[in-house]
């Protein structure tokens, strides 16, 4: 600490609460120039803590004091203006505990205050688990979440202490070259942010820059391509993540690169096929100009797929409109089955390196298979899918959704926000994880088939609206009715998934919607046995089939407590009492 009067006793406090009782805690004092003001707050703690006072050098060098005078097995670090949760190392002891290999880094989520309001940082844990060393190459390990077992330590070395800001990951990095570090979910700390820091100075900046642009340059070809599929896909994802840092240098370099890969690239046309599945049942004219636009495609190696779901219409239009073309295979459906087994029929049915899915009422732009196929070619992955143009009553809206993208879980159980017609997904993973659609149920199907994929795949958006969807009166997001089936269908197989089970918060935010549209459904209901002049003015709950109405001081709210407690008559002669008194 230096100078650190202000805040060090919260720290030195929330050290000294931890619920882990076998703790020393250490306070090193490095050089402060307050007139004693932080030593004095140090001393004040007497033998519950053990004080140290050195000469200023930076942190580094105070860290490596206060290591070289610890005793215990475990390092865990507190900054002087920071503050533990009080279970902080007790859950982090028994965490590593459980673990074959201990010799790992533990690090979790936190906290960050600014002045009296605390925000919550958790860390997408799935990704962490997945990809380790994105712990740092996403810069997720805060310092004072860490609990480092002393044989690392005395293993790797002291921290830097030619380095001011970056002591920390430089240090972290050392040990990752043979260490894992494992992310836990807990919100176990609380960084505090204030002006006196110097996380944003020019010396941060430039110590920064030349960290991370190492960190790129030093982690292998083959780790790259292990964890993005392709160096594309590599530094594609870092430029995203360093846009949101200071680190303009590193940004730089990361755009270079894919700017150089990018000129050695092109999509060959010929070398995959594309199967359009497009099931239909009735709306003959609407599933022709579907059907035109898959054509109307500027990457002409495709195959078409119609599969009629049992039409009660005549369909002899779209029978005569494609018969002159080879590349559209018309499938017959006996029994109407819904578009989950229409497009299940259809994937078996597909010859595709890819299958790109369009329902009968939408439409594709031209470039849209040739732009979504050659994105998924640079990123090599399974799936993705696109920003696309609503439509409804004329009148466009594009719809995009720039987060649901990479690993996805568990983010996706609370917002599976793909529209089936903006999706390309490659035929051979479907194949190789028996991936279907629930033929079992008819709205909420293409979550189901969505969540289903992303346990096994990364998702790639691309920002780019390619599909016209066009909106009705018939659309689920329509019709509150079938919104809460798909969602409660969606809940169910979540509930019974072994995988998706697990993760009861992103559960819970799922059936609060549930809940909301249920609500607002009821609501409606309610409104059908009121008034009109009632409508809207008011709350209304049902107790044994009576409308409790919560109206104060107004006629409407009189007459209809009349109505139900002495009836209509009662209530007309209120009326008649009131207009006469006018």
């Amino acid at each position: 600490m230096y100078n650190g009067a202000k805040y060090l006793g919260e720290a030195i406090d929330s050290a000294l609460a931890q619920t882990y009782k076998n703790t020393e805690v250490i306070v090193v004092n490095d050089g402060s120039n307050d007139n004693g003001a932080t030593e004095k707050i140090a001393k004040s703690y007497g033998n519950k803590i053990k004080y140290y006072k050195k000469e200023n050098g930076g942190v580094a060098t105070a860290l490596n004091l206060g290591i070289e005078k610890m005793t215990g097995e475990y390092f865990s670090w507190l900054s002087h203006d920071d503050m533990y949760y009080p279970e902080k190392v007790e859950k982090q002891i028994d965490f590593i505990n459980k673990l074959e290999d201990k010799k790992v880094v533990l690090y979790s989520n936190y906290s960050i205050l600014v002045g009296d309001k605390i925000t919550p940082i958790v860390h997408n844990h799935e990704m962490l688990n997945r990809k380790k060393k994105y712990s740092l190459l996403r810069g997720c390990v805060n310092g004072i979440t860490v609990l480092v077992p002393k044989s690392l330590i005395d293993e790797i070395g002291e921290f830097n202490p030619k380095l001011k800001c970056t002591q920390d990951y430089d240090y972290w990095r050392r040990i990752q070259k043979k260490y894992e570090f494992i992310h836990m979910e807990d919100v176990l700390s609380t960084t505090r942010l204030h002006p006196n820091q110097d996380s944003v100075s020019p010396v941060a900046k430039a110590e920064g820059n030349k960290l991370w642009i190492d960190m790129v340059k030093c982690l292998a070809d083959e780790e790259k391509v292990k964890y993005e599929s392709t160096l594309y896909n590599f530094y594609f994802e870092m430029i995203k993540f360093l846009e949101q840092t200071p680190y303009k240098q590193t940004l730089e370099y990361c755009e270079q690169q894919l700017s150089d890969i990018e000129k050695d690239y092109q999509l060959d046309r010929k070398k995959y096929k594309v199967s359009v599945i497009i099931p239909f049942f009735n709306r003959a004219k609407q599933t022709i100009a579907s059907v035109k636009s898959a054509l109307n495609q500027t990457y002409k190696n495709i195959e078409i797929i119609l599969v009629n779901d049992a039409s009660t219409d005549d369909i002899s239009d779209i029978i005569k409109f494609i018969k002159d073309y080879s590349n559209i295979k018309l499938i017959n459906i006996e029994k109407n089955s819904g578009p989950a087994t229409a497009r299940n029929i259809g994937i078996e049915q597909a010859n595709g390196d890819y299958i790109a899915f369009l329902d009968s009422d939408d439409e594709f732009l031209e470039s849209k298979i040739a732009d979504q196929l050659g994105m998924m070619i640079k990123h090599n992955l399974n799936i993705s899918y696109t920003s696309y143009i609503r439509r409804e009553a004329e009148k466009d809206t594009i719809m995009r959704d720039g987060q649901l993208t990479g690993i996805v879980v568990p983010k996706i159980i609370n917002g599976a926000s793909i529209a089936t017609p903006t999706v390309i997904v490659s035929n051979r993973f479907l194949k190789d994880n028996n991936i279907r659609f629930n033929q079992n149920i008819r709205v909420g199907e293409d979550s189901c088939f969505w969540l289903n994929i992303a346990r096994y795949s990364e998702i790639l958006l691309v920002d780019k609206p390619l599909t016209i969807v066009n909106f009705g009166e018939d659309s689920h997001v329509s019709d509150s009715t079938k919104l809460a089936e798909g969602v409660k269908n969606i809940i169910t197989y979540l509930l019974n998934d072994d995988y998706y089970s697990n993760f009861s918060y992103d559960i819970s935010l799922l059936c609060n919607y549930f809940f909301k549209i249920n609500n607002d459904i009821n609501q409606k209901k309610q409104d059908l046995l009121l008034p009109k002049w009632l409508v809207g003015r008011r709350d209304v709950s049902f107790r044994k089939g009576r409308a409790k109405i919560i109206v104060k001081n107004s006629i409407p709210y009189r007459v209809a407590r009349k109505i139900s407690h002495e009836g209509p008559l009662v209530a007309l002669k209120v009326i008649i009492n009131k207009i006469s008194s006018k």
